[in-house]
């Protein structure tokens, strides 16, 4: 096996899910676990930002990101949860290309004998399996509602809470991507994730999230919130989302670091 057919073998495995062949219901199957398994969260991409910056490229390496998410219990946000989630599913033979949304999103499509299919797991949102590309759709969870509007003007994501946004269906590749994943790194931007201190992810089936120290739980029976000190930030991110605490130090170290000369200039 080559060591891109391993690594895939190991991300998949983390999914606690076998190889199969590419088919609609094996799809359905990968994004479910990947929901469940896989953090939306910003320590990785505040992590990234200085080696990216070296780089000139502020995707991690396919290998260092799987690493991540099976060691530290990490994830990421929508461009390395997309380009992840490609890699496995080309790995695997699914016909699959990237999408854009404005302003700034990137999603998955896949082509199967069914037709298109819309993919996405880097929403931090209740999207647990693959949708038709070009058929409307509505979910509604205790967290929020989110509404995928196919219409004659185009197609439109809208979140409640949450921002709207457009997607353009025309299968991508990542290179024609590389301006929107440097603006997406661009400190200046007043909504940058760059900013925040996040983490989302489904705990014993509970979307829970937390956001520069507010804590949340969002159950059948209403939403449980609490304030919390960075300390307990720290605990709360390893001992409840199971992410390694190392990274989230880092992520406040660089966010400082960076923030700093903004705030005081």
């Amino acid at each position: 096996m080559s060591a891109i057919g391993a690594h895939a073998g190991r991300f998949l495995a983390h999914l606690g899910l076998a190889r199969e062949a590419p088919s609609l219901d094996y799809l359905h199957r990968i994004i479910d676990r990947h929901q469940r398994r896989v953090p939306f969260e910003t320590l990785s991409k505040l992590a990234d930002y200085e080696p990216g910056l070296a780089r000139g490229d502020w995707l991690p390496p396919i290998e260092l990101y799987i690493e991540r998410i099976i060691e530290r219990g990490a994830g990421g946000l929508c461009w390395t949860l997309a380009r992840g989630l490609h890699f496995l599913l080309t790995e695997l033979g699914f016909d699959a290309a990237f999408m854009y949304m404005d302003p700034g999103h990137c999603c998955v499509r896949v082509e199967l004998p069914e037709g298109s299919y819309y993919c996405d797991v880097g929403y931090s949102a209740p999207i647990f399996r693959a949708y038709p590309l070009f058929t409307s759709f509505t979910l509604d969870t205790a967290s929020e509602r989110f509404d995928y509007d196919v219409r004659d003007d185009g197609i439109f994501v809208t979140r409640n809470p949450g921002p709207a946004k457009r997607l353009d269906p025309a299968p991508r590749a990542l290179e024609s991507l590389q301006s929107h994943v440097a603006a997406a790194n661009d400190w200046s931007a007043e909504r940058s994730f760059l900013r925040i201190i996040a983490v989302s992810a489904y705990v014993d089936g509970v979307y829970t999230s937390l956001r520069d120290g507010l804590y949340r739980r969002f159950l059948p029976s209403g939403i449980e919130e609490q304030q919390v000190t960075a300390d307990e930030a720290r605990a709360l991110v390893e001992g409840v989302f199971g992410i390694d605490a190392t990274l989230y130090d880092e992520a406040v170290e660089v966010r400082a670091r960076y923030l700093a000369p903004q705030v005081g200039g």
